[in-house]
């Protein structure tokens, strides 16, 4: 006993002491972590400022030469216009502008540095210029004349930013002296650089949308700014700042930091943020894998108990599926694996599993034809009272430990058959009771209507047209669940037969004008019917105008009194295609999947919505469709807010006719 005590007691100390050593090491690795991630923040934010200032300083010097080099342009070309104006008289500004206006314009245009030209003579007094204002002042006092006055040849001074008098702008004067022949100056010739020479330039050299420039003096006087609004003195920027000497002015650009280290702090924030997620992922897996391993020793204590529980677990497995209510059979392709529940063997009538295999097997697809979609078989087998059972197999291929498993569910489904065929005779039963004395009621309304409908009192003329309305909407309801019938059960009968277009169109026109009469709605063929006669197709003609009632009577539904239903047809290569068009209200894009389901909701609101048995167009796709046809819609609803809405049904059928048409021929 004492012997025990020490041994737990040493075991206890040794876990103590292996406890205390990993989380040491795990709080050594930790701050290593956060110290490595503050160096590489720190290394990352310098060089991102870096950049900035390099990016900066370059932007800079590229917009120095710039405006150097456009500057040394408008230089030549303007001494080539002092050249010209050498020897012109100054004194008559008549004469002057008659000999050198246009010269002095076609130069303004041309010279793109210059957005004005005034011609200044040695009296200071403007004797020619563009902006009319400017003629006749007095400009001999301006800093930039006088220093265009004492210089050369080749030579031009640009002046401090002024606000210009004629135009209340801020523009950099810049003038170049008239020499004449005589080698005197005669006047000075005088121009600005605008904002807008400055705004051009700095559009082609490509400034960040964060970047503020500005072209300023010595003393700060200000020629441009990139912004209207003034940037913040007090906000952190970065700056970089080029002369140019040809104009003594200086190129200041800077970014905002904020805007510079917006995209520092992101990528610090996911890099952080990811590298904190991976780390302590490792972190809480070390942590987790110490811990499974401490509880190792518990779980291969527990084995024993565990395989119990699988034991217990395989003994319920096999009473489930030895007596779930459905029959199992489970077989491999090696008949290694013959298994069948209680169900299944009394289903097949045998009493051993391998003999339920092999029936089986001999009612289904071999093995090699399956596949691992779920495949539904309908076969017979007797049972142990040699009866004829029908039964539902649905067999499905799985990968179960690297062998491929046939997995059958049998169900006995006598009583469905039984019941599907008691139904179906009830609803023939039904219908052909219902539709003999519908028909002869209606037909009997019908005459009474005729015959006393004039001399009838207005309250019992409304009961009477009320019932034969609902005599004919139970007639065709009758009549439309019989023809269902008939395509669910694969006994409708189609006989085609060669029919040209128009006589097709025509049949529609005369079989349903009446019913448009009677709404007030006029039935007319697109086009001339007499286009299509070398058109043809091959059609049931009973069940094609059995189409284009359904069609036709949706359509003088749903057009307002007075409006027209159009009917036609179009001709290509190898298809006809009818179309009936209405000017009703359209279909709602939320009604567009459901307007072929049988009994399918309401399409339209309660005040939109016409009568009708909800099978119309269900029973006409099915109609087309064993024609060997299709048919589509196209819509604009006024419910969705479209305008001129109407509905337009297409029938689409092949061509049976040698010679074709042009494509999209009307008919």
């Amino acid at each position: 006993m004492v012997s025990t005590e020490l041994a737990n007691k040493d075991e206890a100390e040794t876990s103590s002491g292996a406890q205390t050593l990993f989380w040491g090491l795990i709080s050594t690795v930790v701050v290593l972590y956060f110290i490595g991630l503050a160096f590489l923040t720190w290394s990352d934010y310098n060089r991102a400022t870096t950049r900035a200032e390099v990016e900066l300083e370059h932007f800079a010097e590229l917009y120095e030469q710039a405006v150097d080099a456009t500057l040394s342009v408008a230089n030549v070309r303007m001494w080539g216009l002092i050249d010209e104006l050498s020897t012109a008289m100054l004194d008559d500004p008549d004469q002057f502008e008659a000999q050198y206006g246009a010269l002095m314009n076609s130069a303004v245009e041309e010279i793109q540095q210059v957005d004005a030209l005034v011609l200044i003579g040695a009296d200071g007094v403007v004797l020619w210029a563009t902006v009319e204002p400017l003629l006749g002042q007095y400009l001999g006092d301006r800093a930039y004349f006088q220093a265009a006055v004492g210089l050369g040849v080749d030579g031009y001074t640009v002046g401090v930013p002024i606000q210009s008098r004629a135009t209340e702008r801020r523009i950099t004067p810049i003038a170049w002296p008239l020499i004449g022949i005589d080698g005197q100056v005669r006047g000075v010739l005088a121009s600005s650089l605008g904002e807008d020479y400055y705004a051009e330039l700095l559009a082609a050299d490509g400034v960040q949308q964060d970047m503020f420039v500005e072209v300023v003096t010595a003393n700060g006087e200000r020629a441009f700014s990139s912004g209207r609004a003034q940037r913040d003195p007090d906000t952190p920027v970065f700056r970089a700042r080029k002369e140019i000497p040809a104009l003594d002015l200086y190129i200041d650009v800077t970014r905002s930091k904020e805007a510079v280290l917006r995209s520092y702090w992101q990528r610090t924030l996911v890099f952080t943020g990811l590298a904190t997620i991976l780390f302590l992922t490792v972190i809480n897996a070390a942590i987790r894998a110490r811990a499974q391993s401490t509880k190792l020793a518990q779980a291969l204590r527990n084995s024993e108990r565990d395989r119990e529980r699988i034991r217990v677990a395989q003994s319920e497995f096999d009473a489930i599926f030895e007596n779930v209510g459905d029959g199992l059979i489970v077989y491999n392709d090696n008949n290694k694996l013959h298994r069948s529940n209680r169900k299944a063997r009394e289903l097949m009538g045998v009493s051993s599993n391998i003999k339920a295999v092999e029936q089986l097997r001999s009612m289904i697809p071999p093995f090699s034809q399956m596949d691992e979609e779920v495949a539904i078989h309908r076969i017979h087998v007797r049972n142990a009272e040699n009866e004829s059972v029908a039964v539902q197999c649905r067999v499905m291929k799985m990968h179960l430990h690297g062998d491929y498993i046939a997995y059958n569910v049998l169900q006995d489904i006598s009583a469905e058959e039984r019941l599907v065929a008691a139904r179906t005779a009830f609803v023939t039963s039904v219908n052909h009771e219902l539709r003999t004395p519908l028909t002869s009621l209606a037909g009997s309304l019908e005459i009474l209507h005729d015959r006393f409908g004039e001399t009838m009192p207005a309250n019992a003329g409304k009961l009477l047209s009320m019932a034969t309305r609902n005599a004919d909407r139970l007639l065709v309801l009758v009549n439309d669940i019989l023809t269902l019938q008939a395509i669910d059960q694969q006994q409708l009968s189609i006989q085609t037969e060669r029919v040209s277009v128009s006589e097709v169109l025509s049949e529609a026109i005369a079989a349903n004008t009446g019913y448009g009469v009677n709404r007030d709605v006029q039935l007319g063929i697109h086009g001339g019917p007499n286009v299509s006669d070398a058109a043809y197709v091959q059609v049931d003609t009973v069940r094609m105008q059995q189409v284009f009632s359904n069609l036709i009577s949706n359509a003088v539904k749903y057009t307002p009194r007075g409006g027209t239903v159009k009917i036609g047809a179009e001709l290509d290569e190898n298809t006809v295609t009818f179309y009936v068009c209405d000017a009703g209200p359209g279909i709602p894009r939320s009604a567009h999947d459901r307007m072929f389901k049988r009994f399918g909701d309401p399409v339209h609101s309660r005040d939109n919505q016409a009568s009708g048995t909800g099978l119309g167009l269900a029973i006409t796709r099915e109609l087309v469709m064993r024609q060997g046809g299709d048919i589509s819609f196209q819509t604009r609803s006024a419910e969705d807010g479209d305008e001129n809405p109407g509905t337009t049904f297409f029938v689409r059928l092949p061509r049976d006719d040698d010679a074709a048409p042009t494509q999209g021929t009307p008919v």
